[in-house]
């Protein structure tokens, strides 16, 4: 271990030796005085905390999904169940899956059932940045719903620069097939569709104090199938997207001495929606209007003779229709924005003794604006009322939060900022009414946030460095959990906890832009993104328990991560030269919520590695793309979630042609 963090260390210092001296060398190489045309950008800075990935980091990623983009974030923790198929979710400074809101293009993707959206069913493929908020954006025409989530992803819509076919196919590890292709028509829009394929047969090794388990995973494969298109015309954009797949259920490594216990639980997944949103300007008013529909189905199965733990064979069909319109005015730095959303759910499945519902649930939201020289406040109300109709519904619930983010700008790229927020989690459907589990009579989870945090941009020329660090303390109560109620049979879902959150996160991007006219045909891009976090999550419940003031699960002290991404156009091959190289760390995590019942899982570090050549020939027309990829260079054994293995060392060769 000491040995490949020595490597790992020597590989970053290398590269950051790398980018400054390249610096230097062709700032003296390259010293024609060349002028640039005026260029006049308006918009807006960020007065919240913030992190963004671009979208050459994301293409320069050895993975496709969104999970593996948000890992790298500062205060980021991924629940990944392994393997391609294995579902993703992300919990932001300990407060819960459900307490992130996930946008597409600011739009919410809502699950009503569970409350969660697994992050590995959406593709970077298609995507300009993705971006992730620890409280919520302080711009206007925010729809209601932005303001009701304690963290927010934002995953934003590449619009095409140029008319272009590209097509490619990927061959990986443990039998995986990926073939996909995308047609772009210049700043109109897009259609990309993607086939994968994956026996997800990894080998693994499980040591305990107890046991001592060497295997390979078995019931693991996935076949899916994406298709989306989006369309920009004018003011409006509209996003079209289709989710299809199989995949086994490969269960967790339970003292799995011999093959005579065989998990084979399927899951068949089917989601659509389709999303129509306008923005428009006129003067100092602006207006925006969204309408999207959802359609999801779920389909489990495990009830099989091989399968002597549970049976079920069961399907959840839900759909979702949603409405938001907001309207913002603005002179002088001052401003104001209203907006008002209503969102229609409803839950159909088969599961005996299950009654149908359907929830209405409507936001408004009111916010403030105000600048003056260097100063920026932003006040928001979000009022939220929900309603669940059907036999013995809970009651309906009402209630005002508050946010209100502030910031100060020194003139120097120094900036000072702060937000306060309030937020509840409404509990889920399943939550509510599953059978023999849920109860009517939950409340929500209630969370406060404070952050107080700084931020340092530094722009020379073609150089960039954004600097950026936050102390932040989360408060959680109510917390909603599944505990026995009578004996150990009988399970259901109860109000019960509190935890308090004390962090530190820290992060550093680092952009060149190198040129050298002599070999290099164009620019040389460096790029550098570095995140830690520091927190101090605990159990504040109950003084008389042993688990009062223990580690919550799941959420490690230290973590940290790095990306360096290099684009390197050379004349003499025609072509353009790409490597990426990440690399994380994760301390160690307890699994229960009394940590002294069993050892917390291991540390680990991963480090993936990406090559690629793009070679443009002069006739015919076109670009060819090799590259080659391997994650988990050092062949890491280690586990994200308790006795679910993740995969080893790994490789994937991509072949691409665009035209």
């Amino acid at each position: 271990m000491n040995f490949k963090r020595f490597i790992n260390l020597s590989l970053f210092a290398f590269l950051i030796f790398h980018l400054f001296t390249s610096f230097s060398l062709f700032a003296q190489q390259d010293s024609i005085p060349r002028q640039m045309q005026e260029v006049v950008v308006r918009g807006f800075r960020e007065t919240t905390s913030n992190q963004t990935i671009s979208r050459q980091q994301l293409q320069g990623l050895p993975s496709n999904s969104v999970a593996d983009a948000l890992k790298y974030m500062a205060g980021v923790q991924i629940k990944d169940y392994g393997g391609l198929g294995g579902q993703k979710t992300v919990n932001v400074r300990s407060l819960g899956s459900q307490h992130v809101g996930v946008y597409l293009d600011g739009v919410r993707i809502t699950n009503a059932q569970n409350g969660t959206v697994d992050l590995g069913k959406f593709s970077l493929t298609t995507l300009e940045s993705v971006s992730l908020f620890n409280a919520n954006k302080s711009e206007m025409l925010m729809a209601a719903s932005e303001y009701a989530s304690a963290s927010t992803v934002y995953l934003k819509t590449h619009r095409p620069d140029s008319t272009s076919l590209q097509v490619s196919y990927q061959n990986g590890s443990f039998g995986t097939h990926k073939a996909s292709a995308t047609f772009s028509f210049k700043r109109f829009g897009f259609i990309d569709a993607a086939f994968t394929r994956s026996r997800g047969d990894y080998p693994f090794a499980y040591h305990t104090q107890y046991e001592d388990t060497t295997g390979t995973r078995r019931n693991a494969d996935i076949t899916m199938f994406r298709v989306e298109g989006c369309a920009f015309w004018r003011g409006f954009q509209w996003h079209t997207y289709y989710f299809r797949s199989v995949r086994g259920l490969p269960g967790g490594i339970v003292r799995r001495l011999s093959n005579a216990y065989t998990d084979v639980g399927r899951e068949w997944d089917r989601n659509f929606f389709t999303q129509l949103t306008w923005r428009q300007q006129y003067g100092n008013f602006g207006v925006r209007g969204i309408l999207k529909y959802t359609n999801d189905l779920l389909h489990y199965r495990s009830d099989y003779p091989e399968n002597i733990s549970a049976h079920a064979n069961n399907r959840y069909h839900q759909q979702d229709i949603y409405g938001a319109v907001a309207g913002s005015w603005e002179w002088h730095g001052l401003g104001a924005s209203v907006s008002t959303d209503l969102r229609w759910s409803d839950l159909t499945t088969d599961v005996r003794g299950f009654r149908y519902v359907y929830r209405l649930d409507s936001k408004t939201s009111l916010a403030a604006f105000y600048k003056w020289r260097g100063l920026n406040v932003n006040a928001a109300m979000l009022y939220t009322h929900v309603a669940d109709h059907t036999h013995l519904g809970a009651k309906p619930l009402q209630k005002v939060t508050w946010n209100a983010l502030a910031s100060y700008s020194f003139g120097n790229g120094l900036m000072l900022r702060t937000f306060y927020k309030t937020i509840f989690r409404v509990p889920t459907l399943n939550d509510l009414y599953y059978t023999l589990v849920g109860n009517r009579n939950l409340r929500p989870e209630y969370t406060k946030q404070l952050d107080l945090g700084l931020t340092y941009d530094f722009r020379h020329s073609a150089f960039s460095l954004q600097l950026q660090a936050d102390a932040y303390w989360n408060r959680v109560q109510d917390r909603i959990v599944c505990l026995p109620l009578k004996g150990s049979y009988q399970w259901t879902m109860l109000n019960y906890g509190q935890t308090r959150c004390l962090g530190i996160d820290a992060s550093l991007r680092l952009n060149y832009e190198m040129e050298n006219k002599r070999w290099i045909d164009g620019k040389c891009l460096h790029s550098l993104f570095l995140s830690t976090t520091f927190q101090d999550d605990r159990n504040r419940t109950d003084p008389t328990e042993d688990a009062y003031n223990d580690f919550i699960a799941y959420s490690p002290r230290w973590s940290c991560s790095a990306i360096y991404t290099l684009s390197l156009p050379v004349r003499q091959l025609r072509g353009t030269i790409t490597a990426s190289l990440s690399h994380m760390y994760v301390g160690k995590r307890y699994w229960t919520a009394e940590n002294a019942i069993e050892e917390p899982l291991s540390a680990y570090n991963c480090t993936d590695i990406k090559l690629g050549y793009t070679f443009r020939p002069r006739k015919p027309k076109g670009a060819y793309t090799v590259e080659a990829e391997c994650q988990n260079l050092w062949d890491e054994r280690y586990e994200m979630i308790q006795r679910w293995p993740m995969p080893g060392r790994r490789f994937a060769l991509t072949l691409r042609y665009t035209l």
